[in-house]
């Protein structure tokens, strides 16, 4: 006797889920396949970048990532495996043709990464993440030349998010360099090493003279004075560099622009400005443009300024600066409280962030300066930086006093904890940016 219909199409049935079971098992493969080939790449890079210790805290991170994508798709496939064949007992089978599959684990890895990351930081280590300060003020000694145990214990209780260097740290190559690798092995995040190191003769930290900002009239030459500056910081383990000066000044302006300035004319300026910036990137040092808006930006509007300084704000902008830092003047053409535009929010987030699109790091102008220290407290002015949108607290008068009080903000609901997280996403895609290939 002839099988019945029934079985047939039962046999059919049973051959099509096994297909099935065989397409699930090949995709699977597939993921591991990628995810391994995205790891090796990773490991590679991050090695180069941030040294063995950053590749295995990355791996694990990001590996209990990979383990949840897997998850999910095999729990996804499962689901509509079971699904198929509840479909099939009452419908007819019908055979798909097969087509490669690659799933697209993320559009984004460098934000799986960061994301990974902050959700292991206690708010505490997001907090002082968002500070950068002088090493004596983060260790309590006069004049620091070496990273010892007193770096190790000041950083390991409040992992700020950076250190910036003077001329009184340097004595040697050798010395320097040791200091920051220290630095950075007690750290238990990524830091920002960062100096001011402009073009022009008698620079700091061992760096051969270049020209002037003022005696550089075309964007090579800025180039090539700014990579040189780059390479050497670079060599030492610096990662970030408060340059290029990006105010424009006339002849007879601000005596401490002079010199220091690429002139008096924004449209000339913008181009020198934007390839100091690409010298300095191109060699792994973030630039820090100064300062924003300009000595000259107190008086004028909005539509004042775009016409003139912000022509050079906006060309870095586009051509990928990584940080602003914006100044501690006032600028009541822009914000008519008279607020320092370091703590103003009409500056930093309604004119930087939305109106010149700026989506990189803001760093406040210091905050132990007169300026700021005669009006507030170093709580206060952190607290107020941190509403007005800034990023990175750059010197505070009192390390300690402001860490605390942004924690105090924090707590009692004056600042969200998703404020904090918005300035933190910022910092560590800027550290991380070279370990994932975007």
């Amino acid at each position: 006797m002839l099988p019945g219909v029934g079985w047939f199409r039962g046999a059919m049935r049973d051959e099509q889920i096994k297909r099935e079971k065989r397409r699930r098992r090949r995709i699977r493969n597939q993921i591991f396949a990628y995810i391994t080939i995205i790891l090796f790449g990773v490991a590679a890079l991050a090695g180069l970048y941030f040294g063995i210790n950053g590749v295995v805290r990355y791996i694990k991170n990001y590996n209990n990532r990979v383990s949840e994508v897997i998850a999910e798709a095999e729990s996804g496939a499962a689901a509509e495996l079971e699904s198929d064949v509840q479909s099939e007992q009452s419908e007819p089978v019908t055979v798909h043709e097969e087509k490669d599959y690659l799933p697209n684990l993320s559009d984004d890895p460098l934000g799986e990464l960061v994301d990974t990351l902050l959700q292991d930081m206690t708010i505490e280590e997001m907090v002082a993440g968002m500070f950068m300060v002088t090493p004596e003020a983060l260790t309590g000694v006069q004049t620091v030349v070496q990273a010892g145990d007193g770096t190790k214990a000041a950083i390991g209780e409040k992992p700020v998010g950076g250190i910036v260097y003077s001329a009184k740290n340097f004595k040697s190559k050798e010395q320097f360099q040791e200091m920051l690798k220290n630095t950075g092995d007690f750290s238990k995040y990524p830091l920002f090493m960062a100096v001011t190191a402009e073009c022009g003769a008698d620079s700091p930290f061992g760096i051969a003279d270049t020209k002037k900002a003022s005696e550089i009239a075309d964007a090579d030459s800025a180039g090539e004075a700014y990579a040189t500056i780059a390479e050497t910081l670079a060599s030492y383990g610096i990662n970030m560099d408060f340059a290029p000066v990006s105010e424009i000044v006339a002849s007879d302006g601000d005596s401490s622009l002079l010199g220091r300035a690429f002139g008096s004319d924004a449209a000339a300026a913008a181009p020198l400005v934007s390839a100091s910036v690409q010298a300095l990137q191109d060699k792994g040092v973030s630039a820090v443009l100064q300062k924003f808006p300009g000595a000259g930006s107190s008086q004028k509007t909005l539509e004042e300024l775009k016409n003139s300084e912000f022509i050079i704000y906006e060309s870095a902008i586009k051509s990928g600066v990584d940080c602003i830092m914006v100044s501690n003047i006032s600028s009541e053409g822009l914000d008519a409280d008279g607020v320092p535009n370091s703590l103003s929010h009409t500056v930093i987030t309604d004119v930087l962030r939305e109106s010149l699109g700026f989506e990189g790091v803001v760093v406040t102008d210091a905050l132990d300066e007169g300026s700021i220290t005669e009006t507030r407290t170093p709580a206060e002015a952190a607290v107020a930086a941190v509403m007005a949108g800034a990023d990175v607290l750059y010197r505070p008068a009192d390390f300690d006093e402001a860490y605390a009080g942004v924690l105090q903000a924090v707590e009692d609901g004056t600042i969200s904890k998703e404020r904090i997280r918005e300035s933190l996403v910022r910092i560590y895609r800027l550290k991380y940016r070279d370990t994932v290939l975007e």
